[in-house]
């Protein structure tokens, strides 16, 4: 006798997504099982069109309940569940059905891979999403609901599959990540004050993270990472995470002992061995940076070509890693890297689906041969820029010497992104090189009033407050940089030099 399978859902509002779900499992599962914790659009309507069997659940702050409810409603020999935002790739059809062909205690990690167009990469875990039914079987956590525990517990074998699940709830703007983040943020504390554990403490720091909230987010993740019974997959993670917070506040010695400890537990992950990359560059050690930058695309393409690590990966995106490598080239003047970027980076382009890609090389070419460029060539570069390439593009434009062409191009580029720091201090370089640094001082001094937490903002005010001899000035920033940047000793030291070279002019 086959098998039978049963799809098992909780849903609330979900009329833009659930079709698509349904639609991708409807020709490999048996039953569909829907249960709605209160819709007032037009889910249910969809759910009726596929069949499904719809009951109702009222909503207690709890996911793990209404998952159970769910299951308790579900008949088939196997349970795949699944949220609305996902679907299954058409590929993996065949495969889901072998696998779920026998009636033995499995359970099955399915790969779940998340789209983000917002930051130009994807990612990708390994969840239980698989598993044959039984009546002991259960969720726990009113948040991020795990099976795993019981299935366990239950003396169920884990297996992994090839089953690929697409998930979009991510593909959506930043408001919407935040409002279903504070959402989560209540159900996980409120968890949390009772049932302490490492990955509450994990999941705390992702949702603290989404909502810019990076000294909580600091504090969970740090928590998770030192917990050693705690898994090395998320315990890895954590310390590059924690890797991520220090480059952002530019405490790069902290920086580098975070990454050392995620490299130590997991050496094979893209993303991570593209952060060293950008924190040994930064250091001025461009030999590691170059090793890691390699590292990260070796890495990457295993991932592409469903290899590698798959139970917590970033993908990154090709563009991504081809720019980083073509801007340590440019530092270095290495002529063979320089080539061998530049053909991956125009070979990107034009193996891409921009429009006029072919215009897009030529007046990369005439940034990078330092030619003038035509105003509606600056459009198209315009049009072009992106969050993934805009930091390549302004490290060519720091080195381009048409300063006419730049400062059109820097002030357009600036239009579309108007809160970006470098961009900003690449006009007050241009001032300065067209000796007008009263202008420039200006810039550095709208920035620093922002508190900006990039210190090379404030030596630069400080350089111009000692050519002017604005003593009062110099001393107040001497102190907003020792209170704001007092836990980076690379920034104190630098700051001490200063105030040793200006000794005998007291401090006001």
């Amino acid at each position: 006798m086959m098998s039978k399978i049963t799809l098992s859902m909780i849903v609330k509002n979900e009329g833009k997504h659930l079709a698509g779900c349904l639609n991708s499992v409807k020709d490999v599962v048996d039953e569909i099982v829907i249960v709605d914790t209160g819709s007032q659009d037009n889910t249910l309507k969809i759910a009726k069109e596929y069949n499904a069997r719809i009951f109702h659940f009222e909503w207690i702050n709890d996911f793990s309940a209404a998952r159970n409810f769910a299951l308790r409603k579900s008949t088939g020999d196997w349970i795949l569940y699944l949220d609305a935002d996902e679907r299954i790739y058409p590929d993996s059809k065949e495969e889901l059905k072998r696998i779920t062909a026998s009636k033995e205690k499995i359970g099955y990690y399915c790969i779940v891979k998340s789209l983000d167009s917002g930051y130009g990469r994807d990612n990708q875990m390994s969840y239980v999403r698989l598993f044959s039914n039984s009546p002991n079987i259960v969720f726990n956590s009113c948040v991020h609901e795990q099976i795993i525990p019981s299935l366990l517990k239950n003396g169920y074998e884990l297996k992994k599959s090839n089953i690929l699940i697409e998930h979009i709830g991510y593909n959506v703007n930043s408001n919407s990540k935040k409002e279903k983040a504070n959402r989560n943020l209540e159900l996980l504390l409120h968890e949390y004050r009772t049932n302490k554990n490492p990955y509450l403490e994990f999941q705390l720091a992702l949702t603290y993270e989404v909502l810019g909230n990076s000294n909580e987010a600091r504090n969970y993740f740090l928590s998770a990472a030192e917990n050693k019974n705690f898994s090395k997959l998320y315990r890895a993670h954590s310390y590059t995470s924690l890797a991520v917070i220090c480059n952002n506040e530019h405490n790069i010695s902290e920086s580098e002992k975070y990454l050392e400890k995620s490299l130590s537990l997991r050496n094979n992950d893209a993303f991570t061995h593209l952060l060293a990359a950008k924190i040994y560059l930064r250091k001025n050690e461009v030999k590691k940076a170059i090793e890691h930058c390699k590292k990260a695309e070796l890495f990457n393409q295993e991932l592409k070509r469903g290899k590698g690590n798959k139970d917590y990966s970033v993908i990154l995106n090709d563009e991504e890693l081809i720019l980083f490598g073509l801007t340590i080239a440019k530092k270095t003047g290495d002529a063979n890297s320089l080539i061998n970027y530049h053909r991956k980076y125009f070979h990107n382009i034009n193996s891409s689906e921009l429009i006029e890609k072919e215009k897009i090389v030529s007046i990369i070419g005439k940034l990078t041969e330092n030619k003038p460029i035509e105003e509606h060539e600056v459009d198209i570069i315009c049009n072009y820029a992106n969050n993934t390439n805009i930091a390549l593009l302004i490290f060519m434009l720091r080195g381009y010497l048409q300063n006419k062409s730049k400062a059109i191009l820097i002030e357009k580029l600036q239009q579309i992104f108007p809160n970006n720091t470098e961009l900003k201090k690449s006009r007050a370089e241009l001032y300065i090189s067209s000796n007008e640094s009263d202008k420039a001082a200006e810039i550095y001094r709208e920035l620093a009033e922002g508190n900006n937490d990039d210190p090379s903002i404030y030596f630069y005010l400080l350089s111009f407050y000692i050519s002017d001899s604005n003593y009062d000035k110099l001393f107040q920033t001497i102190r907003k940089v020792e209170d704001q940047f007092s836990n980076i000793p690379e920034v104190i030291d630098r700051i001490n030099l200063i105030k040793a070279k200006l000794t005998g002019i007291s401090l006001k």
